[in-house]
C-alpha cells in the first residue's frame, strides 16, 4: 500500500456511480452529521442500505435524498442486527459490504474493490480501520496494526459471531486482505464519542461477565472461527485477563511501549481514554458484584 504520512486518504477517481455489483449495508441511528459523507463515499456500489434503528434527527430523509434503500430495522445488538441486515430480502447482491455511518471510503479502496470483486477467489475480504481522531490519524498507540476487520463478505458463506460488543463475521471460507483501509472520522464530536464508549463499556461489562475460565478461553481460542488476527485474540483473551492495574498499564503499553506520543496530542488524549474506558469496565464490574453481593 501507498504510504500516506499521517494524512488520510485524499481525493482521487472512484469507480463509476453504481458500477459495482455490490450491497453497501449501513447501520444507522441519529447520524445526521456523518451519514452524507458516508453514503458519498460509496456511492459506486450498485446498491446501497441504509438499516435504520429509529433515527430521530434527519438521518432517514438524507439517506432517501442519497437514493439508498431504506429499512427500518429495530435495535438487535451489534452481531444480530448486521445478521439479520445479511438476510433482508432487499438485498440484490450475494456480495454485501458493511460500512458504519461514522466511516467513508476512499476512491483508492473503492477501486482496489472494483477490481477484486471482477473476479473473486474467496469468501471474503479484510482491511484495516485508519482511525481518525480529533483531526489525527492514530497511526501508532498499538490501534493501527491490528485493525484488521472483516467487512467485505460473500454472505451465502458468512454468520456473525453473536458478541454483545466487538462482533465478527465468521466466514466459511479463504478471506484476503485489502490494501486499503476504510477511514473511522466521526463527526459527531468528542462528547458523542464519550457517551458512545460509556455504552460499550457497559457492554464489555456484560461481556466479560460471562467468559469462562483460562481452560475455557484456550479451547475458544483453538476453534478459531474469529476473523480477528491471532495475535491480538492472544492479547486480548488470555494476557490482558490476568494484568494487574489494567488501565495504568494499558496506558503505558498504548502511550509508551507502542509509540502513542508520536501521534501528537491526540494520541495522548487517545490513549488517556482508552485507559478511561478500561477504568469504566473495572468500575461497572466491581459495582455489580457489590450489588449480588447485597442481595
Amino acid at each position: 500500500m501507498t504510504r500516506l504520512g499521517l494524512r488520510p486518504y485524499q481525493a482521487g477517481d472512484a469507480p463509476s456511480p453504481g458500477s459495482v455489483p455490490v450491497s453497501v449495508v449501513v447501520l444507522t441511528l441519529n447520524e445526521e452529521p456523518n451519514i452524507r459523507h458516508c453514503l458519498a463515499s460509496v456511492a459506486w456500489a450498485d446498491q446501497v442500505v441504509v438499516a435504520d434503528s429509529g433515527s430521530a434527527d434527519r438521518t432517514v430523509s438524507l439517506a432517501r435524498e442519497a437514493d439508498a434503500d431504506v429499512v427500518e430495522l429495530p435495535w438487535l445488538g451489534f452481531s444480530a442486527q448486521r445478521e439479520c441486515s445479511l438476510r433482508l430480502p432487499l438485498i440484490r447482491h450475494d456480495w454485501v459490504y458493511f460500512v458504519d455511518a461514522d466511516e467513508w471510503v476512499s476512491p483508492q479502496l473503492a477501486a482496489e474493490i472494483a477490481a477484486r470483486l471482477a473476479d473473486p477467489d474467496c469468501c471474503g475480504f479484510q482491511h484495516r480501520l485508519r482511525l481518525v481522531f480529533m483531526g489525527t490519524w492514530i497511526r501508532h498507540c498499538g490501534w493501527y496494526p491490528g485493525s484488521w476487520v472483516v467487512r467485505l463478505v460473500d454472505r451465502r458463506y458468512t454468520k456473525y459471531d453473536g458478541s454483545l460488543v466487538g462482533e465478527r463475521a465468521c466466514v466459511d471460507g479463504p478471506v484476503r486482505r485489502l490494501g486499503h483501509d476504510i477511514v473511522d472520522e466521526d463527526r459527531k464530536g468528542l462528547a458523542a464519542w464519550l457517551h458512545k464508549h460509556v455504552r460499550y463499556a457497559e457492554l464489555e461489562c456484560e461481556r466479560r461477565g460471562t467468559v469462562g475460565g483460562l481452560p475455557e478461553r484456550l479451547h475458544k481460542l483453538r476453534d478459531g472461527g474469529s476473523s480477528r488476527p491471532l495475535a491480538r485474540s492472544i492479547v486480548k483473551d488470555l494476557v490482558f485477563p490476568c494484568i494487574p492495574a489494567k488501565p495504568a498499564a494499558l496506558f503505558l503499553y498504548t502511550y509508551i511501549a507502542r509509540l502513542g506520543f508520536l501521534d501528537g496530542v491526540a494520541g495522548l488524549r487517545f490513549c488517556f481514554y482508552q485507559a478511561w474506558f478500561e477504568m469504566s469496565v473495572g468500575s461497572l464490574r466491581a459495582e455489580a458484584r457489590g450489588c449480588r453481593q447485597v442481595r
